[in-house]
């Protein structure tokens, strides 16, 4: 699954009267394959995908693909130049689009490459005759390496899509008949990744996706190594690290103390996962005492990773010799509430975003960002414009939410020193009595029920 704008994009660049070069990278699993699937419909196409050879063999393997979905009459010992004018000005007057996948192959074997297309397709081509796609899911050498690789000839390539995670809000327009309740804790455990969500529908539940997902892993020896970046290096270590990760081990001295990594060495592996997109630093609302902020803690960015690691991979063997319904109950079922707990602060966020677009808040928000305390109270912080805060916390499950919990809110706010005019609680099951007459009375209290929350 993927955005239908960005296909719109791409579309609208190969129906300039331009040649152009775009550049689509991204997670395979937000849906990259599917995109360039449906763009390539109906189009005079030539795809060729890319592997890890010499520069030599990867041309012999080029003309070997341009012949065999062109049969043009090519000579392997040709330049890629050649051999693409070759295919592009012989054929009809139709317009070409050539796919280049997982193209940093050929860049970091032959970093001239780009030379080629530019020169091809604006000295060699007629005008209007052909688009370059270059697809990539390396996003640390996107971003990190390609410019300094190719230098001035990135200001050739005229539009670039990465493909990012979708919202909590975008997950809801794909399921909008989903409960609730099911729709938090589905996306808990996917995130944003629309890959998966080819495999959800309306009536999908948290246990129908648990269950897939555990026997998928059962029938793979070698699954673990699917989450890792390609050709990393070590990944018994990462595997340790994403483990610690999983289970709340988040500092880089707990990490270095749980495993005697070396400190440098283990900077340079978590740097590594965050240029990949599997893990984030945690940081934290720039409100009151920034001694509170939880400098050099990390966490799991990817949700299916997460549980992943936090379920399953400690457990695998018991996996295999148990299945995946009675590994279900052994190892998942009573945790299971605890980790939607985790996700259910992204939800309330993004309904206030929600209610800032439709124009349904008294204020401005200037920012709503997380909040990290000692007292775990305050999950997040609305900054409003001026500079004033409101401090939320938020329950998913267990019972109803307790007056006990705005008086630890208010506690977090006093010991952090927060400029915070209100608090409002989010519960999906509700609060009690006490604290919704408080609520009800009491101003700068705003109570949400799970019930009335809504992403549109």
């Amino acid at each position: 699954m993927y955005r239908k704008q960005d296909l719109k994009y791409l579309q609208d660049i190969f129906d300039r009267s331009t040649n152009d070069i775009a550049l689509l990278y991204g997670t395979k699993d937000v849906g990259m394959s599917q995109l360039v699937s449906d763009l390539i419909k109906d189009k005079e196409c030539l795809y060729y995908k890319a592997t890890a050879v010499t520069d030599q063999i990867q041309k012999q393997l080029f003309a070997s693909q341009l012949y065999d979905q062109t049969r043009s009459h090519i000579l392997p010992d040709e330049d890629y130049g050649k051999l693409i004018s070759t295919y592009i000005n012989v054929h009809n007057e139709k317009k070409k689009l050539v796919v280049i996948d997982d193209f940093t192959y050929l860049i970091k074997e032959n970093p001239t490459f780009i030379n080629f297309l530019a020169n091809l397709l604006f000295e060699r081509c007629k005008p209007g005759m052909a688009m370059f796609l270059l697809v990539c899911d390396d996003i640390k050498w996107v971003e990190h390496d390609m410019v300094r690789i190719i230098g001035k000839k990135s200001s050739e390539i005229s539009g670039v899509i990465k493909l990012n995670e979708y919202s909590p809000s975008e997950f809801y327009e794909c399921f909008p008949n989903m409960p609730l309740s099911e729709l938090i804790g589905i996306y808990s455990i996917t995130g944003g990744r629309s890959l998966y969500y080819d495999e959800i529908t309306d009536d999908t539940t948290v246990h129908d996706l648990v269950i897939k997902k555990l026997s998928e892993w059962d029938s793979s020896d070698a699954y673990p190594g699917c989450f890792l970046p390609k050709e990393i290096r070590e990944p018994a270590l990462y595997n340790t690290i994403l483990m610690l990760l999983a289970q709340g081990v988040n500092k880089l001295n707990d990490i270095h103390n749980a495993t005697g990594i070396d400190r440098a060495k283990l900077s340079v592996y978590i740097r590594t996962l965050s240029e990949n997109d599997i893990v984030e630093k945690t940081v934290s609302a720039n409100v009151g005492d920034p001694a509170n902020t939880k400098k050099g803690s990390y966490r799991i960015k990817n949700r299916m990773v997460l549980f992943y690691y936090r379920f399953v991979f400690p457990h695998a063997s018991s996996l295999r010799m148990n299945g995946a319904e009675r590994f279900y109950k052994k190892y998942i079922e009573n945790g299971i509430f605890d980790y939607l707990e985790e996700s259910y602060p992204l939800f309330c966020m993004e309904q206030i975003r929600w209610l800032q677009k439709e124009g349904r808040l008294n204020f401005k928000v200037a920012s709503i960002e997380e909040y990290f305390d000692k007292s775990g109270a305050i999950d997040f912080v609305i900054v409003a414009a001026g500079g004033s805060a409101i401090a939320c916390s938020c329950r998913y499950s267990g019972p109803h939410m307790s007056y006990k919990t705005y008086e630890d809110v208010k506690t977090a706010v006093r010991k952090n020193k927060i400029l915070c005019d209100n608090i409002w609680l989010f519960s999906a099951s509700g609060f009690d009595q006490k604290l919704s007459m408080f609520g009800n009375v009491t101003p700068g209290v705003k109570l949400i029920d799970g019930k009335d929350q809504r992403l549109r």
